[in-house]
This record gives C-alpha cells, structure tokens and sequence, in this order.
C-alpha cells in the first residue's frame, strides 16, 4: 500500500454538485474551489481569525459594561472615579500620601454604593388620571400608589413622571412589607394639546447618589387638555329659521315645500291630486315640491400661521370653533368641523387637502380640537372652503373662523365658494378691535376681542 503524499501548496480541489430543478428537465451545476495553502501560513492565518473574533467580542463585552456603567452613574458618581484615579495616579507617581488617602476614600465609597445596585426592584407603581381631559388653563389630578409587596425592607427610593416634554418626580419613604405610599400630582395644564404621561420609573440610589439604577413601568396614559369654550345661543337663533330643513332647486313629487302643479304623468301617486285644478283644467294634476333637506353647520378653521398675529388669537379661534360645534351637537344639529389640511410649500399650487373632525359627541369634538396646531405649510381659507364645498352639499350654514391678519380679500373668496342659499359668516379674532358685526357682500363679519363676545353677538343677530 502506498503512502499518501503530502497535498502540494497551492492546489486547488474541484467538487462537482448536481441539482435537480422542480420540473424535473434542467439539470444545474455548481462547482465550489478550494485552495490549500502552505501548512504553516494556515496556522498563522487561522491564529489571525481567532484573534479577531475575540478582539471583537472583547469590543462587545466592553461596549455593553461601558454602557451599564454609564447608565448607573451619577454626575457625582463620576466625580468620585476621576478623583479615585487622579488621587491613586499622583500618590503612586509623587508620592504623596495625601492623594493615595483620598483615592482610597473614594473607593471605599464606590464600593459602599455598589450594593443598591443589586437586586429587584422592591416597589409595585400603580399610576392613574383621576380625569383624563381638562380645560386650557386647569391642572388635572393624578394619583400614584407605591405598594411594597416583598418580605423584606424596601429603601427609600424615588418615582419620575414623564409629562410632555416635562418631568414630575417624587420621593419614596422607606417602606414595610404590604405598606402602600400615596402621592398625589397635580399636571399643569396651561396650554391646549395632547400629553402623554408616563411611564413612571422608579429610581433606587445609595445616600451619596452616586449611583442610580431606574426601573421602568410601561403605563402611557393620553390627557386631553381641551380649548376653552363658552355655553353659546342656540345655532339655530338669528341664521337658520327653517328648523325643519331648508329648501332646494330640485323638484320632488313628495315633501313638505309646496312648488307647483303639472299634469298628471303614469306612476305619481293619487294622493298628490289636486282636485281644485282637475276641476278647472279637466285633466288630472298633481302636486311638486321643492325637495327639502336637512340644515347642516360647516364649522371651518383655518390653520394658517400668516392669518394670525400671535398664539393668543389662534387659541382664540379654537375656543370659538370649540363653543359653536359643541352647542351644535348638542342641539342635535347635522354639524361638521373642517381645518385645513398640511401640504408642502412646493405643492401649494396644485394639492389640496382637508381635515374632518370627529363631531359624534362634544368630547370627541374637543379631544381633535386638542390637537390641532397652526402651520404656515397648510392650505389657504380659499381653496379650503371650495374644497368643501365640492365634497360636501349639504351646507346650509357656514362658519369661517381666522384671525387678524387674514385679507378681506380671502374671506370673500372663500365665503362666495358657497351657493347663493347658504348663509356665510366669518368669525375674526383680533384681541386688539372692538367686539361688533357688519357686512360684506351677504357675508356677515363678527369681530371678537374676546372669547366671550362670540356669545353677546350671537345674540344681537337673534334679536
């Protein structure tokens, strides 16, 4: 038998590999080459790839004790460890005794702490809104219960509430098994909007804080601050005085508005005879009506930065959107809230865009109106209302609402977008004008200095 020789450097070793395709008529080939170096430069290689592989999971490993250090680590906590290394470098270098004292120092402390890094956290967070929804301008009442339920001593701790953009945090006694800490909070609620509140995290440290370790309990809970709105007539006072509906153009042969009588064609009912023109005529006439349908509010914001002087006249002309869709809905009126809708200043000239509120129930009104903001990236009052007009018919009553610096011009665009029949005021809110009302063109103006004078002209048009 004849020893096998040693693989030669550098040969290269073909293997063939057959498949078989789904068909079953094409057959397909891969060949796969492997190149046998010389055996020491393998090993050196191999050596190479071992080193690298551990080089990265060192980088690894580090990467993730760097982070955990960091995120237990106080700003005083770091102050410790530059002042550990500082003390130990120049006591061992200078000599001094003073340094290498401190450095010791500020390890035993280091050390100290470590301990309430360790562990569970001990406490059960049980955070709720008492009322998830206020008024612009009052604080909403929360309550958090922090409850020990472990056998042994919790220690003193603390608990973070994220609000918005801000934080509200607390301190937590130490606490006995089974024993609960109430704390009460109070949210700000100054401005309208949308908050997120939560999670609140609790925070364990030793008594220097030089360390912290946070524990996080997933509870987002949404707080609605609503705009401010004012108990208004009812919308039906001064502008619509057909309660029952409104009549159109279209002929009906069934309704309530009576048109006209024509002859008598296959089909129409006989109760719609009108037998005084049969009698007059002899041939048989029938009754037509103009059809009637239901009056429907347009409530129609605009979003327009450029129409308004500061935030206290866009706030101004959510509360009267607010105050007139919610008496709306509560009169059990057929009501819609349009606000402009966002588009790109290079789409301006050919997109537009339009926004529906939920108008089911007043909260619902005012948990969207909560949410809305000016943007100069919106479309402008004109093409909104001519947008509405072409999505919806049934307007009988239009509400325009803007502020100060919108043009005259505009508002007369936009209120002619609307038919002749339908009944168009603009709303301006302009702290800084006296309250009153006048026309143009069949488009009645109302100037409010405040919230309050939307009611008191509303008003005066019903009398």
């Amino acid at each position: 038998m004849t020893p096998a020789s040693p693989r030669p450097s550098g040969t290269t070793r073909t293997y063939t590999r057959t498949h078989r395709t789904r068909t079953g008529h094409t057959h397909a080939s891969t060949r796969t080459h492997t190149q046998y170096a010389e055996q020491s430069r393998g090993r050196w290689v191999s050596l190479g790839l071992w080193g690298l592989q551990v080089g990265r999971s060192f980088t690894d490993a580090s990467r993730r004790a760097w982070d955990a250090v960091t995120s237990v680590t106080t700003p005083a906590g770091w102050a410790v460890i530059v002042w550990t290394v500082v003390g130990a470098v120049l006591g061992l270098v200078l000599g001094w005794g003073e340094f290498l004292i401190g450095s010791l120092v500020g390890l035993l402390l280091l050390l100290i702490a470590l301990p309430f890094l360790l562990g569970r956290e001990s406490y059960e967070v049980d955070f709720r809104l008492l009322h998830d929804a206020v008024v612009a301008g009052h604080d909403a009442q929360a309550e958090i219960v922090v409850r020990n339920q472990r056998s042994r001593l919790a220690l003193p701790g603390q608990v973070d509430v994220p609000v918005g953009a801000g934080l509200i945090d607390f301190h937590v006694p130490m606490l006995r098994r089974d024993q609960e800490h109430h704390e009460p909070l109070l949210i700000p609620g100054t401005r309208r909007g949308i908050v997120d509140v939560g999670p609140a995290t609790t925070s364990r440290s030793d008594p220097l804080r030089l360390v912290q370790r946070s524990f996080h309990w997933a509870d987002i809970q949404t707080l609605y601050i609503h705009p401010v709105t004012i108990a208004i007539p009812s919308t039906s006072m001064g502008f619509i005085r057909d309660l029952e509906g409104r009549a159109t153009r279209t002929l009906s042969n069934e309704d309530i508005s009576f048109h006209a009588v024509r002859e008598y064609a296959r089909g129409d009912a006989q109760r719609q005879i009108h037998w005084k023109s049969t009698a007059k005529t002899g041939t048989l006439m029938v009754r037509q009506f103009e059809e009637t349908r239901r009056s429907t509010l347009s409530l129609v914001l605009d979003l327009n930065e450029a129409s308004y002087a500061d935030e206290a006249e866009f706030e101004m002309a959510v509360s009267a959107v607010g105050s007139l869709g919610v008496r709306a809905v509560r009169d059990g009126r057929d009501v819609q809230v349009v606000v402009s809708g966002e588009v790109p200043e290079f789409a301006k000239a050919s997109v537009r865009s339009l926004a529906q509120l939920n108008v089911t129930t007043p909260r619902r009104l005012l948990d969207d109106l909560s949410g809305v903001e000016s943007s100069p990236s919106v479309v402008a009052l004109p093409s909104l209302t001519r947008m509405l007009v072409e999505v919806s018919q049934e307007t009988s009553l239009a509400f325009l609402v803007t502020g100060s610096r919108a043009p005259l011009a505009d508002l007369s665009s936009a209120a002619s977008a609307f038919p002749v029949d339908v009944a168009v005021a603009a709303v301006v809110c302009d702290p800084e004008t006296e309250p009153g009302m006048h026309a143009i063109g069949r488009t009645r103006v109302l100037n409010l200095g405040i919230v309050d004078d939307l009611r008191h002209l509303l008003a005066r048009s019903a009398a």
